[in-house]
């Protein structure tokens, strides 16, 4: 276990977290976690980070932590995901997360040492578990960052972690709703909204042409994306029937599908990538739909398309909504889960019912048809991003609960936290 950077001065009731990282990939959940260490004050939080040594996304988790010179980073072996549910598979991953019990006891001695008083965390079921048994050898106070919708089938360990964490976080008012709903208390859930860097997606300052030159697609011709991971919930299939009725009304229009097609999602006939690829030949859209692997450019990617499509039910924020309001570009997405709080229908996008997939199609082919609106939206959209979900305001948020969270162990009463509703 290596610990990296210096280590601030700190005040008598000054915050200091632990954000413990597990995941052996970037993802959504991780990248929300990065922006919090990047822009917390270092005149109100010291920060260290935890992440795991195996991660494929290690070199750039480190340079990511390292745009935040104040904060510390500790790079160790917090255990290898074994995908499969066979007995073999299953003896092989206790084996090889044995090392990371040795990094439990060592983090332990650290959070003890440097009088850390907060472990911040996400739902996932390693980070879950292995923050909630940090936090019972060092008695300090858990803050469960949940990036889903709260259900009785989320896990045991994200279960069991809410019976013993402090404070919790919802990305939503859709998101904290659901909290509430299962039980959890809602005196001790913030809801903070997640943030997109405008700085970094900014329309005047990207390069077009990228995604398109790749494809082959003229910039004349109307592009409409999803993005995000292969999973039902996130519509595939919904879209692929609306947009057979946007090529009727809008001939040249293409889709593009981004995102990264595992093993697991392509393998056998009846995957969900499978089932996708069946529906777009059956709609004979198979030269009009494109498929393109998960990039890192998705400033790139956004710049690049005239609408983004959200046909998510029950998404429970959507970084990637933000992100393309922030390049100004117009999301068209179902008036569920938390879209409605992002997304004001008809002003800087717009919402239909869901499951709607003929509303979907007419708005998908009313902004195609339409780009002088299409702009005044889109530069609307860049707007209310900048207003509402800047990575400032989202951790300042955050560190506000930190700061009830301290007063409250100092105090030794229970945590009652803001409810940090945004205005929409």
């Amino acid at each position: 276990m290596t610990v990296t950077e210096t280590d601030p001065a700190r005040g008598d009731l000054r915050p200091r977290v632990l954000f413990i990282n597990t995941r052996s990939a970037l993802g959504a959940d991780v990248a929300v976690h990065l922006t919090l260490v990047e822009h917390l004050n270092p005149d109100a939080v010291d920060v260290y980070v935890a992440t795991n040594r195996h991660s494929a996304d290690l070199d750039k988790t480190v340079r990511w932590i390292r745009k935040a010179p104040q904060a510390r980073v500790i790079v160790c072996d917090l255990g290898q995901e074994l995908r499969g549910s066979n007995p073999l598979t299953k003896a092989l991953s206790a084996v090889r997360n044995i090392p990371a019990l040795v990094t439990l006891w060592r983090l332990a001695l650290l959070v003890r040492r440097e009088r850390i008083t907060i472990l911040h965390t996400t739902d996932r079921p390693r980070d879950a578990a292995f923050t909630t048994l940090l936090g019972k050898l060092t008695g300090a106070s858990v803050v469960l960052h949940l990036h889903l919708k709260w259900t009785p089938d989320i896990g045991r360990a994200a279960h069991w972690a809410a019976r013993h964490a402090r404070a919790f976080i919802g990305i939503s008012k859709f998101t904290r709703q659901s909290m509430i709903d299962g039980g959890l208390p809602a005196e001790r859930i913030a809801m903070v909204y997640n943030a997109s860097d405008t700085t970094r997606f900014d329309p005047q300052t990207v390069s077009a042409g990228t995604l398109r030159s790749r494809l082959g697609i003229d910039q004349r011709v109307p592009l409409v994306g999803l993005v995000g991971r292969f999973t039902v919930w996130k519509g595939h299939l919904d879209l692929i029937t609306a947009f057979a009725r946007v090529r009727e009304m809008t001939p040249d229009a293409r889709l593009v599908l981004v995102g990264r097609v595992s093993a697991d999602d392509a393998a056998g006939e009846d995957s969900y990538v499978s089932q996708i690829k069946r529906r777009v030949s059956k709609l004979s859209l198979t030269d009009a739909v494109h498929w393109v692997d998960w990039v890192s450019d998705t400033p790139g990617v956004m710049k690049d398309l005239d609408l983004l499509a959200m046909p998510s039910w029950e998404e429970p924020f959507g970084l990637v909504v933000t992100e393309a309001m922030a390049m100004e570009r117009p999301v068209v997405g179902y008036s569920s889960g938390a879209l409605p709080e992002l997304i004001t229908d008809g002003v800087d996008g717009l919402l239909v019912p869901p499951r709607d997939t003929e509303a979907l199609a007419h708005a998908l082919a009313s902004l195609l048809s339409d780009p002088p609106r299409r702009a005044a939206m889109g530069k609307r959209a860049r707007q209310r991003v900048i207003a509402d979900f800047g990575p400032k305001r989202q951790a300042d948020e955050v560190a506000g609960l930190y700061q009830a969270v301290t007063r409250a162990g100092e105090l030794h009463c229970p945590v009652r936290v803001s409810a940090g509703v945004q205005k929409v």
